[in-house]
């Protein structure tokens, strides 16, 4: 039999086995990648640990880093953290959870959210040990071994007790009680008595990595191979292969698989794929790897000396010419029915199996390789549609059967294949439609009644009609021969035109059309068309295969990465019941090699069996499994509180706080800590005393309130992954706000008696007046009239306007915005705000006086009201801060003003305030194209504002 047949027919017969995520191989995982660029401190990345909280902790030669999946946070030496030097390598929890970091003479604790330092050490600290007994040990760089006890008083281990090198890198207890230290010069024992011991079956090399396996086995990793011991305590190479490997750094995963770093050949995993390396030509920063973690969600970082790298089961697996496929420019996809996973390239045919991918050879007359656009399955035939060589059929033990222009097929250029119900065989070619049955070839195109001959898609509805996709909408040909038909006019729907892709569910008779204008539903019952698209909330227009899953989810594939809803919900969108649709987007940083799907030939996207999607991209074939997306995430997610910001000034996130009056401004930034997908976390939120629901607050980790009434709240923050449960692992704040005096109930009582002893005593007065003379009482009481009201207008005043600069307070602005929002949405008028602060406000209180910055707070507001318009609103909203409202002013125009009054008080003479005193001020402008609420445009300006303060302040962002 030929080779060729051979190959062939084993890939026919033998199925595709379900791929587990627990059995990649190395070189699958997904690989992300961190240095200097990111925000680390530092590139070398000493050593790393996880806290109880959910923190990930990188300590550098420039500080410790705390990362919360989004960004980095480093801490330096100083009175914060009391270290006494910012190069960390001892980076360690220890049994309470706290985190221990080890710098040159200092360690300090830190547990969420204080740094507790600690009394200081001679020498750099290497590694940190807490053990079973409490006590403290230090490894350190020249100086030996200190340890702490419980009672304070510290021990030191030199030469002179035993040891062989000064240099000590790893500290290590074993499960029956034994210290173990890796030295410059080998491997010792420390005893129950503290006593000494060299181990001699090391070699008297530095030994920098001390690991205990779950099975309780001791692996030593030395500058001459690793090691492990035996039942019986003796030491012998672990493997061959790494005999004389110089080893830095020892971690066992979750799933036993041992991960060696080493000084210089990079990261070995040592497991049930044998020994596997990954050095820097497979994306490794460097090839010094000093230092390995496994988190709370099975994510492995590894420390290098070039930068961070983390390595983790992404939810796309990518199959690329690298693994075997025959090009990476993959047009279709296809489970068949045995679950045999086709993929038809630029370059010919391939097939996934759990052993690889191997390239499937097609015979051709003129010995070319196919260029496959479509993919088929027929009782046993494989249907390929290809860009030249028309109609390919594949059956076991037979030559290849072609079908092409020659035997009266339209054009050779086949886009589509559908075998029908009725045994014939549709297919669609980039010049008309053709039907195959009992060999006789029938052609549809314009002249019977096709919209368009350009055909990228074609379906099977449940009740028989066959749907054809064109660059010009929809045909449906119902039964009959031959076929009658009736065009779709999908150009009502915003213009659609290209039919991509065809999805209907069984027992349903909504048929799902993917256009170049979104999600379009057809229905039936009603003859209706309604469409799930751009203006419904998706990113998107541009689709091309619609596929559901099994776990009640719609897939999409397009140009910019794969969009998954959920159906029901869709199909509510399209009914008018739900305005906006939920989505996620997937794309390179979920494991897929391009976020480029292909579409305009078909299917370009398939379901298999076992449940898995797979997805024809510019490079390479993706893959997804659905229902393990929730397994991939952590379901109990922690969130912590990271930033709470009064009138703008940074307090510590204490689990209660006591605020003064006038807290007007309250914002609380939060962070979920998952690492697999921080960017798709989702939060809510609810403040106890002010939210009668949870607020979603989708992937925003920021809530703002203003304008809170003095009072007891509590804050409750939950978070979760798409596709799991909310979190029960929430971060709280409870705070409360003190009333203004005027704002107690003393003082209403008090001001109450006060009235009413008042209007007894005026009573008392007109009676004895009145007895004199009637016109002197009238006079009497309408002076105390007139009194009254004046008292009455110096509150109202007093209570909307700011005393220090007689400008609008922040109640007069928020009764100002709200009103000109709604003029603004009813009118379709412009309207902007710009938010105004001072920059270096603090400095000015610090090097003056707080009443020279007083002075400074009037003559910034003097400058604005020179400034703006006289239609323009200006108020202090608190603080250093100003807002200024812009009725009927576009952003241009807005930011124009703002751009003026930030050269007026830029150049503003203040040495009659203070000597050397200058001004800036920096200014976020924003209007309501994007804004929803009047709280949202505030949202708006004040983003602006921050970015215009991180920008350099002295300058307007909008």
């Amino acid at each position: 039999m030929n080779l060729r047949y051979l190959l062939l027919l084993v890939c026919f017969y033998f199925p595709l086995l379900p791929l587990s995520a627990a059995d990649s191989p190395l070189r699958d995982y997904y690989q992300d990648s961190w240095t200097t660029r990111n925000g680390l401190p530092h590139n070398s990345i000493n050593s790393m640990a996880q806290t109880a909280e959910g923190y990930l902790w990188f300590a550098t030669w420039e500080g410790v880093s705390r990362y919360n999946g989004r960004r980095f946070h480093t801490f330096v030496r100083g009175e914060q953290t009391g270290l006494a030097d910012s190069g960390i390598r001892g980076l360690t929890t220890d049994g309470d959870g706290l985190l221990v970091v080890g710098a040159r003479g200092s360690f300090s604790r830190y547990q969420h959210p204080h740094w507790q330092p600690q009394r200081s050490l001679p020498a750099m600290v290497n590694h940190v040990l807490r053990d079973q007994k409490g006590r403290l040990w230090f490894a350190t760089e020249g100086d030996g071994i200190y340890m702490r006890d419980q009672q304070g008083t510290q021990h030191h281990f030199s030469s002179s007790q035993g040891l062989p090198g000064l240099a000590v890198y790893r500290l290590l207890q074993t499960e029956d009680g034994r210290i173990w230290a890796g030295t410059s010069l080998g491997l010792v024992e420390i005893g129950p008595d503290l006593e000494i011991t060299v181990n001699r079956q090391i070699p008297a090399v530095p030994v920098q990595a001390l690991l205990q396996t779950q099975q309780g086995q001791l692996l030593v990793g030395s500058g001459r191979g690793l090691y492990g011991s035996d039942k019986s305590g003796s030491f012998a190479p672990l493997h061959p292969q790494l005999a004389e490997e110089a080893i830095s750094t020892l971690l066992e995963d979750s799933d036993g698989e041992l991960w060696i770093g080493t000084i210089d050949r990079g990261l070995v995993r040592l497991g049930r794929h044998g020994l596997e390396r990954l050095d820097t030509e497979q994306g490794l920063p460097n090839n010094r790897v000093v230092s390995l973690l496994q988190d709370s969600e099975g994510n492995i970082w590894v420390g290098t000396n070039g930068g961070l790298m983390r390595l983790r089961d992404a939810p796309f697996t990518s199959f690329t010419q690298e693994q075997g496929l025959s090009g990476n420019y993959v047009r279709t996809v296809l489970a068949d029915e045995n679950g045999k996973i086709w993929a038809g390239t630029s370059n010919g045919l391939s097939q996934i199996r759990p052993s690889g991918v191997q390239s499937v050879p097609v015979e051709l007359p003129d010995g070319k390789v196919p260029s496959i656009l479509s993919l088929a399955q027929q009782d046993n035939t494989l249907w390929l549609g290809t860009f030249i060589h028309g109609l390919i059929g594949l059956t076991p033990d037979r030559p290849p059967q072609i079908i092409d222009s020659r035997q009266g097929l339209s054009a050779n250029e086949v886009r589509a294949i559908l075998p029908a119900r009725d045994g014939s065989l549709w297919i669609g070619t980039a010049d008309g439609l053709n039907r195959l049955y009992q060999g006789r070839v029938t052609t549809y195109g314009r002249k019977n009644g096709l919209p368009g001959e350009f055909v990228m898609a074609l379906h099977q509805a449940e009740n028989g009609d066959i749907w054809v996709g064109t660059g010009v909408g929809v045909a449906i040909l119902s039964r009959g021969d031959p076929a009658e038909i009736r065009t779709l006019d999908l150009h009502s729907q915003e213009s659609a035109e290209y039919a991509f892709g065809f999805y209907q569910q069984a027992g349903s008779d909504a048929v799902w059309v993917a256009t170049d204008r979104g999600l379009l539903r057809y229905r039936y019952r009603d003859d209706s068309l309604s469409i799930v698209g751009r203006p419904q909330g998706l990113p998107i227009e541009k689709m091309f295969q619609p596929v559901a899953d099994q776990q009640g989810g719609l897939w999409l594939t397009t140009n910019r990465g794969i969009l998954r809803l959920d159906l029901q919900q869709a199909h509510q969108v399209a009914d008018g019941e739900l305005d906006v649709i939920p989505f996620e987007l997937f794309g390179e940083g979920d494991g897929m090699a391009s976020s480029q799907a292909n579409g305009g030939a078909g299917p370009a996207a398939t379901l298999a069996p076992d449940g898995s999607l797979w997805i024809a991209t510019a490079i390479g074939v993706a893959r997804v499994q659905p229902k393990r997306l929730a397994s991939l995430v952590r379901n109990n997610l922690p969130v912590v509180l990271e930033d709470i910001k009064v009138n703008g000034i940074s307090v510590l996130p204490e689990p209660s706080l006591d605020l003064p009056a006038g807290s007007e401004r309250i914002q609380i930034e939060f962070a979920g800590l998952g690492y697999v997908m921080p960017e798709r976390i989702r939060y809510r939120t609810r403040l106890e005393g002010f939210d009668k629901e949870w607020v979603a607050r989708d992937s925003q980790n920021l809530a703002e309130y203003t304008n809170l009434s003095p009072g007891h709240y509590q804050l409750n923050v939950a978070a979760s992954y798409p596709y799991t449960p909310w979190s029960d692992r929430e971060a709280s704040l409870s705070f409360s706000i003190a009333p203004f005096f005027w704002q107690r109930p003393a003082f209403w009582i008090l001001l109450g008696g006060g009235g009413l002893l008042l209007i007894w005593g005026l009573f008392q007065l007109r009676l004895r007046m009145l007895k004199s003379s009637a016109i002197t009482l009238q006079r009497l009481v309408d002076e105390k009239t007139y009194a009254l009201q004046q008292q009455t207008q110096a509150f109202e005043r007093q209570a909307r306007e700011d005393q220090l600069t007689g400008l609008a307070n922040r109640r007069a602005f928020d009764e100002w915005l709200a009103e000109a929002y709604g003029y603004s949405g009813q009118s379709a008028h412009d309207l902007c705000l710009a938010v105004v602060d001072i920059d270096y406000f603090k400095q000015v209180n610090d090097r003056w006086s707080h009443s020279v910055g007083d002075e400074a707070i009037k003559a910034v507001a003097q400058v604005l009201k020179e400034q703006i318009r006289s239609q323009d609103k200006l108020a202090r909203w608190g603080g250093e801060e100003f807002t200024l409202l812009f009725p009927d002013t576009s952003l241009k125009d807005a930011a124009r003003i703002c751009e003026r009054i930030r050269r007026a008080v830029a150049e503003l003479d203040c040495s009659p305030i203070a000597e050397g005193l200058s001004l800036t001020v920096s200014l976020g402008v924003a209007d309501t194209s994007d804004a929803l609420s009047p709280d949202r445009l505030l949202a708006l300006a004040d983003q602006a504002l921050y970015d215009a303060k991180s920008g350099g302040r002295n300058r307007v962002e909008m």
